[in-house]
């Protein structure tokens, strides 16, 4: 596990939406994002970090559980859909983590979904909340992007991100310019 501040904050995955996590419309089930969120989360650390959430949980007797969830659905994910998996960690205390997830389509111009997901750190012999070592509290200080949770609600992070991939775009298209 490294603790270098040159790590990088976000990190960025594809997936293919699967026929099974899909209802009968061919959109990804409201319930299955959690899961690409979670999958993309894990295998992302890992490459990123070389941090092996479950083996470090075994480590030290310790781990980490859902909480709470906030989710925003903007536009379906579709079967064979390839998308972009955005996460980063977003704030972090001795006992809580939360991570943002951003489901982007594979162009990365749209938002499919948004995800705050609050994760506490669980003692797995008595189940009681525990406390993170001084070791994973420097890496979470190394990659947390600040001023984010800390100073916006759910609601108004998805109106930034939605207007920053507008102001993206409208400066991405050329205005041909008339010839007289």
């Amino acid at each position: 596990m490294q603790t270098d501040r040159t790590l990088p904050q976000v990190l960025e995955s594809t997936a293919v939406i699967r026929f099974q996590d899909c209802d009968p419309f061919g959109h990804l089930n409201n319930a299955r994002y959690i899961d690409y969120f979670m999958n993309a989360r894990t295998d992302q650390l890992q490459a990123a970090y070389d941090f092996h959430i479950f083996a470090v949980g075994q480590e030290l007797g310790s781990n980490w559980v859902v909480s709470k969830a906030q989710i925003a659905f903007l536009q379906p994910a579709r079967l064979m859909e390839r998308v972009r998996i955005q996460t980063q960690l977003i704030w972090a205390t001795p006992r809580k983590l939360v991570v943002e997830g951003i489901m982007l389509d594979e162009s990365g111009r749209q938002i499919k979904a948004v995800a705050w997901v609050e994760f506490t750190f669980i003692n797995l012999t008595n189940g009681r909340p525990a406390s993170h070592t001084d070791e994973l509290m420097q890496l979470f200080h190394a990659i947390q992007v600040d001023h984010i949770y800390e100073n916006t609600t759910f609601d108004e992070r998805i109106t930034q991100l939605r207007q920053a991939r507008r102001q993206k775009h409208n400066e991405q298209v050329v205005v041909p310019t008339a010839h007289v």
